[in-house]
């Protein structure tokens, strides 16, 4: 059987572990699982490292299982905010759960990051507790909440956390150990930085150069100081090295320690950590669905430089991609092979956030604070040669008991029709059936606010992926998602959308509702009303009319013929009906 990290007293003995981590996601011992992860990291460099998998916070009994660490407690809400994970778009309660067993909803609690740790501070007071994951990285500035319809401080004042972790942390949290193994006190300054850190401080006379954002105070009150704050961080941190971002709040400073990404051979070594890849044995007979995504699948690299509107990848794995060398991913896919007893034959992904984005590198050696490398243009500093990949997914398709090598992580078309070549193999090797590709609108003023390509570049883009089909005589299908009620967006725009899907035969069977998270310019246009790039107002789709625009998406549903109807006497347009029915 593979050894896992430690859940229970029976599985650790009588040892006593370096670090713990608390997280809200099932236990699953793979390398697209943080907490499993960032574990198997901090193994490797010497630290004993157990993992309390979603615990149940209304009793003590989990968090007291693997006792006091040594070091510290490391808390995450797991791979999804648990806002997010908790809630669908409408603040209606999710009853599923993917990354927990059967799917089951309600296996982490609202705000997990700010629950957990206050449990940990009254079981085990003076321990150090450290924030991590998605939720800690994207809440780490002041921030808008939209399931509290208010600006929020820094999670890290709300939870009373020693020290937040943002990003890829794996540096930074390794360094943070190091320190703590030391007694070293690890003081944040301009000498000694722990990087991907944030850290509340009463003086900062001692940082000499860093950027100042609009306090809390003045965010929360302000909008358009809001706007101000969102935009001098996400252009801080476009830049490849950005400064120290220390913001205030009631009387005490958060200070923000620029990222720092692996070492090459470190980011590849991820990948050869002893991962058992499959889920811890204590859920035995219950299925994880976000496993099944990735027990076949394997990351290329990290980052995006697309700087959509509604996504936060940017300011989480930041603009610059670091991609794995083709050695490193055929030898993890060789592994899999050998490994995993039930492969039978089929790479279900490889990718990043845009799967397309393998190996491409900005040609200026400092970068620049664009937000999109490919919005509104292409740069002309960014390398977008696709030879790379392909090269890549050709040596990983001819290896032995290889059938196929799919990509399902998502592709920016605007990027694919710049090589024939690439357009020619994604067809012909890597589509499972069915591709995804996200034009998310048809309006040229809603594809501004959302920072995408124009419609056109997709209609293209559909009109190659069907020649190629017909070259290589395949019946794939072309699958776009679209957004409703994403800022910027008006009741007629989702008419003149809905109007388009139909006279095309376009059924769309998932529809996005435009949902505020923290941390992503989408986010801070619903909140203030404001883009923070041009200073401009910006219409906000708000309250039923967020309704009216998914239901005009799928008019076809008899539950949303009421709203379709509804929509429609609003805008004085009653004589589409039949056209949308």
């Amino acid at each position: 059987m593979p050894k896992f990290l430690p859940t229970t007293k029976k599985e650790l003995g009588s040892r006593t572990l370096d670090i713990i981590i608390v997280s809200g996601d099932a236990y699953v011992d793979h390398p697209s699982f943080g907490a499993a992860l960032i574990g198997r990291f901090l193994e490797s460099k010497g630290f004993s490292v157990g993992i309390i998998p979603q615990p149940n916070w209304k009793t003590d009994k989990d968090f007291l299982e693997l006792g006091k660490p040594k070091l510290f407690f490391a808390v995450t809400a797991g791979n999804l905010d648990s806002m997010v994970n908790n809630y669908t778009a409408d603040k209606k309660v999710r009853r599923n759960d993917m990354y927990s067993p059967d799917n089951e909803g309600g296996k982490r609690p609202d705000r997990a990051s700010i629950i957990y740790t206050n449990k940990l501070r009254q079981l085990f007071p003076g321990s150090k507790i450290v924030l991590g994951g998605i939720e800690a990285s994207l809440r780490r500035f002041a921030h808008y909440d939209f399931w509290g319809d208010k600006v929020r401080r820094s999670l890290l004042f709300d939870s009373k956390a020693d020290l937040l972790f943002y990003g890829m942390s794996e540096r930074g949290i390794l360094r943070f150990a190091e320190c703590q193994m030391t007694n070293d006190k690890c003081q944040i300054n301009s000498q000694f930085q722990i990087p991907n850190s944030a850290m509340i401080k009463k003086d900062i006379s001692e940082y000499e150069e860093y950027l100042l954002l609009p306090s809390f105070e003045e965010v929360s009150t302000d909008k358009k100081k809001y706007a101000e704050a969102f935009r001098l961080f996400s252009l801080e941190y476009a830049k490849k090295h950005p400064r120290v971002i220390i913001q205030p709040c009631q009387g005490r400073y958060l200070v923000v320690n620029p990222p720092e990404n692996l070492s090459q051979d470190d980011f590849e070594g991820l990948f050869k950590l002893p991962f058992a890849r499959e889920p811890h044995p204590r859920y035995k007979g219950k299925k994880i669905p976000a496993f099944d995504f990735v027990k076949f699948s394997t990351i290329s690299h990290r980052g995006c430089f697309g700087g959509c509107s509604f996504c936060a990848i940017t300011n989480h794995q930041g603009k610059y991609i670091q991609s794995r060398s083709e050695a490193s991913i055929k030898d993890e896919v060789q592994n899999i092979i050998m490994k995993q007893k039930d492969f039978k034959g089929n790479i279900l992904d490889i990718g990043g956030p845009t799967a397309n984005m393998y190996k491409m590198v900005c040609r200026e050696k400092e970068g620049c604070s664009r937000i999109s490398c490919i919005f509104p243009n292409i740069c002309k500093n960014l390398e977008t040669d696709q030879k790379p990949m392909l090269k890549m997914l050709k040596q990983i398709r001819e290896l032995p008991k290889m059938k196929h090598v799919f990509i399902n992580s998502g592709i920016r078309y605007d990027l694919a029709l710049l090589d024939p070549d690439y357009m020619d193999e994604l067809v012909k090797h890597h589509i499972s059936g069915q591709l995804s590709v996200a034009p998310e609108h048809n309006n040229k003023e809603v594809l501004l606010c959302m920072k995408k390509p124009d419609f056109e570049k997709y209609l293209e883009f559909k009109k190659e992926f069907d020649r190629l089909n017909k070259k290589h005589n395949k019946k794939q299908f072309l699958i776009p998602y679209f957004i409703s009620s994403h800022p910027g967006t008006t009741l007629r725009h989702m008419l003149d959308l809905a109007l388009f899907l139909k006279k095309n035969n376009i059924r769309v069977q998932q529809v996005q509702n435009f949902t505020p998270t923290p941390m992503t310019a989408a986010t801070c246009m619903y909140h203030t009303g404001i883009d923070p790039y041009s200073g401009k107002e910006v219409y906000v789709p708000r309250a039923e009319e967020r309704s009216l625009q998914r239901a005009l998406l799928q008019p076809y549903l008899e539950k949303n013929k009421r709203q379709v109807i509804k929509a429609l006497k609003e805008l004085g347009a009653l004589r589409f009906l039949d056209d949308l029915l």
